[in-house]
């Protein structure tokens, strides 16, 4: 849980720590957070606080851009053949007697794509 505070701008191993044992253990929590309840954390004074929020705010909005251009890419993949162009349709692959996966299979050129 250390290595995910220590992902935000400013914060580094010691202060991580020190926000753990405060009670923050997310980045997410440390975007909810107050100046001044940072401030209260051994070393982070309240300019840095302000700027640690600001950069955990960042941190999440960049994350759930990425999160968006994946499923973008993720839909487009299963629509489009990504090896040909071809239409790509639902198989699924039997592994065994009780065990099926799910897969797009190109129409025109039969690649798979797990789905």
């Amino acid at each position: 849980m250390l290595d995910e505070l220590e992902r935000v701008k400013g914060i580094g191993p010691q202060a991580a720590e020190r926000l753990m044992k405060a009670g923050i253990k997310t980045i997410e929590q440390l975007a909810e957070a107050r100046p001044e309840e940072l401030a209260f954390v051994r070393g982070i004074g309240l300019i840095s606080a302000k700027k640690i929020i600001e950069n955990a705010n960042e941190l999440i909005r960049l994350e759930k851009g990425i999160e968006r251009v994946l499923e973008e890419i993720k839909n487009n993949f299963s629509r489009d053949c990504p090896k040909c162009g071809g239409e790509m349709l639902k198989k699924f692959i039997i592994l065994g007697p009780d065990r099926r996966i799910s897969a797009n299979q190109c129409k025109l050129c039969k690649f798979y794509l797990p789905s």
